[in-house]
This record gives structure tokens, sequence and C-alpha cells, in this order.
């Protein structure tokens, strides 16, 4: 084998490896950055986006896009364009949208039976 081959296959294991615990070290942080306050969020947000610029040798500024804050990077287009799918890769981190079921499941049942026509509702009674 080539040894530059053999190079690259131990830096690929070395990096899949590291790949591995940074995705589960993201996963033990998604229930702490979901009940977070919005800008601890979005300081934490700050801070990734801090590391991966020094990275990148890029500069990570605070921008608005359509009403919301969001991480921009400033720099060479390349290195910057890294960065932000750097970004996206290592922190997808969104607030998860917090809905509470408030229907009642036994009115929501009487409300569509009593929308079906008297044959429907005489089929229905007869099924069950």
């Amino acid at each position: 084998m080539n040894k530059s081959f053999i190079n690259f296959i131990n830096a690929l294991r070395v990096a899949l490896k590291a790949n591995q615990k940074v995705g589960s070290a993201l996963k033990e942080f998604k229930p702490v950055y979901d009940k977070a306050a919005p800008e601890t969020q979005w300081q934490y947000r700050l801070q990734v986006a801090g590391v991966i610029a020094s990275a990148y040798q890029c500069k990570a500024r605070e921008s608005v896009y359509r009403g919301a804050k969001t991480v921009a990077f400033d720099g060479d287009d390349r290195n910057a364009e890294n960065a932000r799918a750097c970004m996206k890769y290592y922190f997808p981190v969104k607030p998860t949208a917090k809905t509470s079921n408030k229907v009642d499941p036994v009115k929501a049942l009487l409300t569509s039976y009593s929308k079906l026509t008297s044959a429907e509702k005489r089929r229905f009674l007869a099924a069950i």
C-alpha cells in the first residue's frame, strides 16, 4: 500500500471517532439548550460560532435575518462559506417548539360524529 494512502486512512479513522464524540456530546447538550432562555441559547450559538470562526480564520458576528438573530461569518469567501457549513453540521440545534395538546379527544370525536349525515351515523352505530 502507498504510505500516503495509509496516512489518509488513519486520519480518516481519527476524524470519524472525533465526529462520533461530537455527535454524542451534542445529543447530551440538546435538552439543556432547549430548556435555556432565548438569550442563553443565543450565547451558546455565538460561542460555538467563535470556535468555528477561529478554526477557519474568519470572524463570527451577530446578524439579523427575517427578524431573527443569526450568526454570520466575515472573512475570505471560501473560509466564511466553510465556517457556515461547519456551523450547520456541528451545531444544527434549534429550539423545540413547545406545544401543548389541549384538545379533548372525546370532544373531537363527538364533533366529528355530529358532522356525519343520518345515514352515516346509522352505518357507524351498526358497525360498532
